[in-house]
Formats: C-alpha cells, sequence, structure tokens
C-alpha cells in the first residue's frame, strides 16, 4: 500500500466481527489471504478479542492477512483501462497518492452479490484483486481507520 502504508506501519482496525460496518469505494481494509483458510469460530472469538499484540509470535500459525484498498463493492460493474486508470460502474475511481505507471492488460469484471474487488495503491508492485480475482465478505477481517505509527505519520487512510 506504499506510499501510504509501508512494511513496518501499524494502523488501527475496526474488526467487523464485532462492529457492524459498511464498506464502501474508496476503503482501506484488511483481510485473510486467498491462499490462507477462514479461521474457525472459536478463533475468530479470540482473535476479534485480542486488542494488541505486543509479542514477537514470530512461529506461530497466524494467517496471513493483507491490506488493500475497495475499488468495487458487490454488484459493480469494475473496468481497468490499459492505461491503469479504475471505473466502478463507469465511473472514474481516483485515489491520491497511487503509484501507477506500468501499461496494463485491461480488466473487466462484474463482481456478484458477495463480492470486492480490491487494489493496493502501489499498483506497480501489488498483489491483488488484478492477480487473485475478487474476495468474498467472509475473508474481511475489518476497515483500517488511522495509520498511528509511526507517530510522525498519523494519518486518517479513508480520506
Amino acid at each position: 500500500m506504499f506510499p501510504n502504508i509501508n512494511i513496518n506501519d501499524r494502523v488501527l482496525v475496526l474488526k467487523d466481527k464485532l462492529f457492524d460496518i459498511d464498506y464502501s469505494v474508496g476503503d482501506v481494509i484488511v483481510f485473510n489471504s486467498p491462499e490462507s483458510s477462514i479461521p474457525n469460530n472459536a478463533s475468530l472469538l479470540i482473535e476479534n478479542l485480542k486488542i494488541w499484540e505486543l509479542v514477537n509470535n514470530e512461529g506461530n500459525n497466524n494467517q496471513t492477512v493483507y491490506i488493500k484498498r475497495i475499488v468495487g463493492t458487490p454488484g459493480d460493474e469494475i473496468l481497468i483501462k490499459k492505461n491503469g486508470q479504475v471505473f466502478n460502474n463507469n465511473i472514474q475511481v481516483i485515489t491520491e497518492n497511487v503509484v501507477s505507471t506500468l501499461i496494463l492488460d485491461e480488466i473487466a469484471i462484474k463482481l456478484s452479490e458477495d463480492e470486492y474487488f480490491l487494489l493496493g495503491d502501489n499498483r506497480d508492485n501489488s498483489f491483488d484483486s488484478r492477480s487473485f480475482g475478487p474476495i468474498t465478505s467472509s475473508r474481511i477481517i475489518g476497515k483500517a481507520f488511522f495509520k498511528i505509527y509511526p507517530l510522525d505519520q498519523i494519518q486518517n487512510l479513508n480520506d
């Protein structure tokens, strides 16, 4: 998600298993990677009650999670032109601070009633829905609201 979020940055995430969240185009979300299994209900309860993790959990079985920006919500028609312009239902999606210089293959997709199309802000170097396709709502962990670390870079992620 560079340049908006870097590898060692920390973000504040409102988890949708605890709160009713409406997701919109432009929102930054955290989700289980398409390659990982979705945690069962007991694991979800424990994970959602965790507020802050201070211990280095190297070697544990945590699932891989990604952070990307929503450009398409259920039922939307997405078009990404060769020049990188993104359209949602024929309206251009404009996101500030997006890195995109490569010429791409054109992509056109109609999302089902439970699918989201996600793109990273560093479009030239992002593993996102252009690679793994849309994700279902069951993979979404929550909405990232603020970048909270480093402290001199605190910012709202959903302007």
